[in-house]
């Protein structure tokens, strides 16, 4: 996915926005709208996926400190990790969701 996001931010890069016709310009601004969707839509994703990896590593840090299990302590800790790297994934997503933004303000302004 990140690919494609990639490729589609090289095209709008490429784009002489000076010689666009009107036709070309709504395509152009219905295609970046387009793509930001399907963005928030992953962004969403990983979003619930890591509230869903700190309610569970809250759960075995709870456990872990209540009956002092070694175990708990290692999976809220793997729980941790996955929030992180889903977070970071989030992190990345919203990079693309500002540059996509500001390709739309461009267009907005012709």
């Amino acid at each position: 996915m990140e690919k494609r996001f990639r490729d589609y931010i090289r095209h709008l890069e490429k784009l002489d926005f000076e010689v666009l016709s009107d036709e070309e310009i709504i395509t152009e601004r219905e295609g970046i709208l387009l793509q930001i969707t399907v963005l928030h839509q992953d962004m969403l994703r990983s979003l619930v996926a890591a509230i869903g990896m700190l309610v569970c590593a809250c759960i075995f840090l709870a456990a872990g400190f209540v009956h002092f299990f070694v175990v708990s302590y290692v999976l809220a800790a793997v729980f941790t990790i996955c929030a992180v790297c889903f977070g970071m994934r989030f992190k990345s997503a919203a990079f693309v969701m500002n540059t996509l933004y500001t390709f739309v303000d461009k267009l907005s302004r012709l």
